[in-house]
């Protein structure tokens, strides 16, 4: 840009800096729901295994579920081991998906459930 910029100039600048945010905006919007959409297909997936009784999660899953921490856009660190049970698959992608849903409506987590190992199990005597 030149040093004087006329009316129609920086017009067209606060026009082109709008249109990138705009776009940004919808590329951001766009983003969660894919991301859910894949933790359905891996639910499906892992579902299938787990009443198909698979003892382990096949290293393409656990590959799948790698690739989709990835893509998350915020930070997340499973907390599973390297030849996981598909259950315990299935329990990383359910959390993956209360902290996806959370991005999309903007709750700050104090309406989540307790974790299961924060809970006592109480056992009738």
């Amino acid at each position: 840009m030149s040093e004087y910029a006329g009316p129609m100039e920086l017009a067209n600048e606060e026009i082109r800096e709008a249109i990138d945010r705009f776009a940004a905006n919808r590329l951001g919007s766009r983003r969660l729901p894919a991301l859910l959409e894949r933790t359905d297909a891996m639910l499906t997936e892992l579902e299938t295994l787990n009443l198909m009784e698979v003892r382990r999660t096949p290293a393409s899953h656990v590959a799948a579920l790698a690739a989709l921490v990835a893509d998350l856009p915020f930070e997340y660190t499973p907390r599973i081991g390297p030849r996981p049970k598909p259950t315990a698959v299935i329990d990383v992608v359910f959390d993956i998906q209360a902290r996806i849903f959370n991005s999309m409506y903007g709750s700050d987590g104090s309406d989540r459930l307790p974790d299961p190992a924060d809970q006592l199990i109480e056992v009738a005597s």
